[in-house]
């Protein structure tokens, strides 16, 4: 069993290192190519960034041309956690086609909830099914989400593997981490999630009126990984963070350790709610506060050449599909939307604990679910 597991940013390897570890301890032949910086790198371009691990010697080397490298294999299984964006989506193509590579890609969303945006998402992953033998789930919740808004692929739950080891930074981490945000032992520190759709700005109002009304307290913000170095939202983090006394976070790998120094979690109910959950911490939602059930499937928030957030422009969707208006807007028919909205329901009101939407098993094995999983579908 030859498996070759990739990263293109800090993101991914959190999401893959725990999957990496098993299949070392499986005695797995294993070659690793990963970027543990937080801004994501293309190995053509930026061979220099990423570091190069196996556990092997070369059994039968081959050329890997999206790689830019020689494997020292011909891989049985590529695992990775993207694939609509580069350099992923080449590389998906290549160990598919040239290698006959069968393909994991574990999923970084937990589908909490159906949007207009998850169901063009998915609309948009459906391309890639052909060459994806099989998607990692975090949870049954969110592999129903994606069933109900589209998905046509093979989806495995397995739990969520970047919870896996990530979560319990060493205690010398912790201290380095306390010491560079310059942590007060006297006041509680709070974490917001950002956001980058619709929602963005009202949230930042309702973060900016929660500071106001209670200044004891030190402030933070964790942004998506390429959020402060795209160019929509960089004058949002430079020269500094737009709401005074808001310190943002900009390493992806410092996060692990504020997750824990910090004693109160903000943001909505998505899949960085998880985290406050398995650690206990207090969370407070801004769902009602900026009416994420009523505009999360409000076609208005799309009909625009240019949206508030990432992708929720009508015009990102037709570049992006090479369509016109109204195809897409004919994939967001009355009957799916309406199906969506019921279903939302029972993450608005839910009836058992939260945590079953993000992970059904919160034990941190994904990794090894993953790795068994593989080993029986060799």
């Amino acid at each position: 069993m030859n498996i070759v597991i990739f990263a293109s940013d800090n993101k991914g390897v959190s999401s893959l290192n725990s999957v990496i570890q098993e299949a070392n301890n499986a005695g797995i032949n294993l070659w690793v190519m990963m970027n543990q910086s937080t801004q994501l790198k293309h190995p053509l371009h930026n061979k220099k960034s990423y570091q190069i691990f196996t556990n092997c010697d070369n059994i039968d080397p081959i050329y890997s041309n999206t790689l830019g490298v020689q494997l020292p294999f011909k891989p049985d299984w590529l695992i990775i956690n993207r694939e609509r964006w580069e350099p992923e989506s080449s590389i998906i193509v290549e160990f598919k086609t040239k290698f006959n590579s069968k393909i994991g890609l574990v999923d970084a969303n937990c589908w909490t909830l159906g949007s207009i945006e998850a169901i063009l998402e998915l609309y948009s992953i459906n391309r890639f099914v052909p060459y994806i033998d099989v998607f990692f789930d975090h949870s049954t919740w969110g592999k129903t989400q994606k069933k109900l808004q589209g998905f046509k692929g093979k989806s495995v739950v397995v739990g969520n593997p970047k919870y896996d080891i990530n979560l319990t930074p060493t205690s010398e981490t912790l201290n380095e981490i306390k010491k560079y945000y310059k942590i007060d032992p006297n006041k509680k520190q709070v974490l917001l999630f950002s956001l980058q759709n619709t929602n963005r700005n009202n949230i930042f109002k309702e973060y900016e009126k929660y500071i106001n009304q209670n200044p004891q307290h030190q402030y933070f913000i964790k942004p998506y990984p390429g959020e402060p170095f795209g160019g929509k939202y960089h004058k949002d983090y430079f020269p500094e963070f737009k709401i005074k006394g808001v310190t943002p976070i900009l390493e992806e790998a410092h996060i692990w350790s504020m997750f824990n120094i910090c004693d109160i979690h903000m943001g909505c109910v998505m899949s960085i709610l998880h985290v406050p959950l398995l650690l206990n911490k207090e969370v407070i939602c801004f769902d009602k506060e900026i009416n994420i059930s009523g505009n999360y499937l409000d076609i208005n928030r799309i009909i625009q050449e240019k949206g508030i957030g990432l992708e929720d422009s009508t015009d990102l969707w037709m570049r992006s599909f090479n369509m016109t208006k109204q195809q897409v807007l004919d994939l967001l028919n009355k009957d799916l939307l309406n199906k969506v909205k019921n279903k939302n329901k029972e993450v608005w009101y839910p009836q058992n604990n939260l945590l079953h939407l993000f992970d059904d098993f919160n034990d941190k094995q994904a990794g090894k679910r993953i790795i068994n999983y593989i080993l029986k579908n060799e």
